[in-house]
């Protein structure tokens, strides 16, 4: 049986375990993931001329801002005393300090600074203070970011592979996406690997999902990309490249369950409400601290036809209504599982024992040390 077993287990150490509980390993740990593509936020959240919203990269708050037709991004620290610059989650308006009314353009730049010649001897552009600019991608109304780092040199195309016209075609929302924002009190791997866990529904969402919500592992099929995996209720071994042909030919439909994940802390999913509608989820694990995190949810009808289309204008604000609650009731759910086995990680000495329908967990883990280890040396 242990020989048979076997197949299903990953290397995953017996300390995996150490940045969940250790606040030193945790810190480096997020150093080594900051310069990883990293999902940061909605277009819509910055659509007008001045817009801006404040997201994090591996802990590091950071700001969005829309000029013009361009988007910029900083790490969210003034140059002079290092005061946030942008303390709310999104708002309007130019770059300036609330500590010493500092204020700084479009490249991050100090051009107005309160009595600069009399203070510093020199002129503002003279001083050369500026922001630390964060590096930015787009895919569909999708924003990542990562710091700049001399080993990350990869496009946010070649990153997401395969899952990339997924998400650009996915993310083309009709409507103006519902963002939730829940507080977990747990590490942020926890929340990813219960993301991956296609055992746990009967346990844990009986009210959700139903007592009857095992999934037989014949029914269903995985698929690895790059550094990242999918999940589709489907069986068809091409599954995948199916799906992203028909994305970037603009014919894609969702037939069935699907979700990808893509690494480190972000997923997409599509599900049936009702009838032939979908929706779309976009799924963040936001890192805090050692043991806390922050789950992000944006909701949306899936941009693509449904049942009735005419009907959807009237249909869709109830449809949506429905699925928020259902998704912060899931989370919820999730969350209670998270905050409980943080609360006896340090007692957790071994790798899990993962079964066939967690298999994804053990293709996360191994792909998360390939990432620390890519930047270990630096």
């Amino acid at each position: 049986m242990g020989k048979q077993y076997s197949r299903w287990q990953h290397s995953i150490p017996d300390d995996w375990t150490r940045p969940i509980v250790d606040s030193a390993a945790f810190a480096e740990e997020q150093r080594l993931l900051a310069s990883v593509w990293t999902f940061l936020g909605m277009a819509s959240d910055a659509e007008k001329d001045g817009d801006w919203f404040r997201a994090s990269i591996a802990t590091r708050s950071v700001f969005v801002q829309r000029f013009g037709t361009e988007l910029r991004g900083f790490e969210n620290v003034c140059a002079h005393r290092f005061m946030p610059l942008r303390n709310a989650d999104h708002g309007n308006g130019p770059i300036v300090c609330g500590f010493h009314h500092w204020a700084y353009d479009q490249q991050g730049r100090a051009v107005g600074i309160p009595h600069c010649r009399e203070l510093y001897d020199v002129l503002p552009q003279e001083l050369g203070a500026r922001l630390a600019r964060i590096e930015l991608a787009t895919c569909g109304q999708m924003i990542f970011g990562r710091f700049p780092h001399p080993r990350a040199s990869e496009s946010l195309e070649e990153y997401l592979g395969s899952g990339f016209a997924v998400l650009a075609a996915g993310s083309l929302a009709r409507v103006r996406p519902y963002h939730l924002k829940i507080p977990l009190a747990a590490n942020w791997r926890l929340g990813a690997q219960i993301s991956l866990d296609d055992y746990h529904s009967p346990a844990v969402h009986p009210r959700t999902f139903g007592r009857e919500g095992y999934i037989r592992r014949q029914d269903i099929s995985y698929h690895r990309f790059g550094l990242h995996s999918a999940y589709l209720y489907s069986t068809q071994a091409d599954g995948l490249e199916q799906i992203a042909r028909a994305c970037r030919e603009g014919t894609y439909y969702p037939k069935y369950y699907t979700i990808l994940q893509f690494v480190p802390n972000v997923l997409m999913a599509f599900f049936r409400t009702d009838f032939d509608h979908y929706h779309c989820v976009i799924l963040l694990y936001e890192p805090v601290g050692h043991d806390r995190t922050i789950v992000h949810a944006w909701a949306y009808p899936a941009p693509v036809p449904g049942h009735r289309p005419w009907t959807r204008a009237l249909t869709d604000p109830v449809r949506s209504f429905i699925v928020r609650q259902y998704i912060a009731m899931v989370l919820r759910e999730d969350n209670l599982v998270c905050e409980r086995i943080q609360g006896v990680a340090h007692q957790i000495g071994r790798a899990p024992l993962l079964g066939r329908l967690e298999e994804r967990i053990g293709w996360f883990e191994e792909t998360y040390r390939e990432l620390l280890a890519m930047r270990q040396n630096d």
